[in-house]
């Protein structure tokens, strides 16, 4: 499956319970690539410090976590089952700049570790104006 993915959005609905990931994270970001993937007939997924690679149909509660530059390793160990077992064959990953947006790093690196280790095509994508 080839698939697109952006990391989560630290802007969330504070409904209570769980509710689908993709109404869970309030991003313009998160809503773009989303609906690209939807145009394109390509697989989507959430890349979340909490849960590894959400589909944004996944049901999530409300949380607080920014992944940390420590936990990269233990995420990214995480991720290779994921995409092992979802079946992923290329991955396009959307984030903004690296060097703007320092704290989105760790994300980028867990899911470039993981890609690597599989020997899976991974395309960083670096979006300006799309918001956080």
């Amino acid at each position: 499956m080839h698939a697109f993915c952006t990391y989560c959005s630290a802007h969330k609905s504070r409904d209570s319970g769980e509710i689908p990931a993709i109404r869970r994270y309030r991003s313009p970001r998160l809503d773009k690539v989303h609906n690209a993937a939807l145009q394109l007939g390509v697989g989507f997924f959430i890349l979340s410090g909490e849960f590894g690679l959400i589909p944004p149909e996944r049901t999530i509660p409300w949380y607080d976590h920014l992944l940390t530059a420590s936990e990269v390793p233990s995420l990214a160990e995480y991720l290779i089952e994921q995409i092992e077992q979802v079946g992923i064959t290329r991955l396009v990953y959307f984030t903004r700049p690296l060097a703007v947006e320092p704290a989105v790093v760790p994300y980028h690196d867990a899911l470039a570790i993981a890609c690597t280790r599989v020997e899976l095509p991974f395309l960083a994508v670096e979006l300006g104006e799309l918001g956080g």
